[in-house]
């Protein structure tokens, strides 16, 4: 546990730096080219977000870590440690024997079917309340991005990182992606018009995740997939109308508190 808080004290100033990196890109970019001319850059909700991306992957890796070790005890019980940790790094399996693009690739794709998933069934009646938190702002920027609440993280992200390390896909595959999926999850929030054009089917566009945020009635329950949009094509729950862009977010008819420490607690009560 003190190597843990070690490395989690360590990893501090790079999410100062990350934090600081996006907010002067997105900063520029959401000025230059809004979806919705007029949203202030540092809305009322910002404090809670930031709360959220400091706060939530402390408790994040601990959980991953504990989903590390029953998967060991599952799959590697009678393994030596320096299997394991060899077998978790650089991979296993006929997955763990290609080379770390074509890994990571895979990851990609896999990853984004499972959370297209996941994400539907937060949206269901026995996990929304959860996912409900991601969704409550009334204004969608790029900081919106870290606003899970920590149940909907383990039981989507988390896991499905797992999963994706015991097919057999190394942990260097994964780096690859969180990288990219730092930027790419905090472009899609941000609040630019940028719809991808005759690339909208293909990548998730901010347009596109926008009308997944809207409160409007046209846009509820769509646009699930992450990073392709052809999944909701396939699936029968893609919305983006061509010259048109949501202009109202949140949750109607749902009191959600804005206190970091309250949402925590929320989706617990009756």
């Amino acid at each position: 546990m003190e190597d843990y808080l070690l490395q989690t004290l360590h990893g501090m100033p790079h999410l100062f730096l990350v934090a600081f990196g996006l907010f002067v890109l997105f900063s520029l970019l959401e000025r230059w080219t809004p979806c919705n001319p007029g949203q202030s850059l540092l809305d009322k909700h910002v404090l809670t977000d930031v709360a959220y991306y400091f706060v939530i992957p402390i408790f994040t890796k601990l959980i991953f870590i504990i989903y590390i070790r029953m998967g060991v005890s599952l799959f590697f019980a009678d393994a030596s440690d320096d299997t394991v940790a060899y077998n978790i790094m650089h991979g296993f399996g006929p997955l763990g024997a290609l080379p770390v693009w074509a890994q990571a690739a895979i990851s990609f794709i896999l990853s984004d079917v499972i959370l297209y998933w996941t994400h539907r069934l937060f949206h269901g009646k026995n996990f929304w309340r959860f996912h409900a938190i991601h969704h409550c702002p009334t204004q969608v920027s790029w900081h919106s991005t870290y606003r899970f609440h920590p149940v909907n993280i383990w039981l989507t992200f988390t896991l499905v990182n797992t999963l994706m390390v015991f097919m057999g896909l190394s942990m260097q595959s994964m780096a690859i992606l969180a990288t990219f999926n730092t930027l790419y999850s905090a472009m899609v929030h941000a609040n630019l018009n940028w719809t991808f054009g005759p690339f909208k089917y293909c990548f998730a566009s901010p347009v596109f995740h926008r009308w997944h945020h809207t409160s409007q009635a046209e846009g509820m329950d769509k646009n699930f997939a992450p990073t392709f949009p052809l999944l909701d094509v396939v699936f029968g729950t893609y919305y983006m109308p061509e010259g048109k862009v949501p202009e109202h977010y949140g949750i109607t008819g749902t009191d959600i508190p804005e206190s970091f420490w309250e949402q925590l607690v929320w989706p617990f009560k009756n």
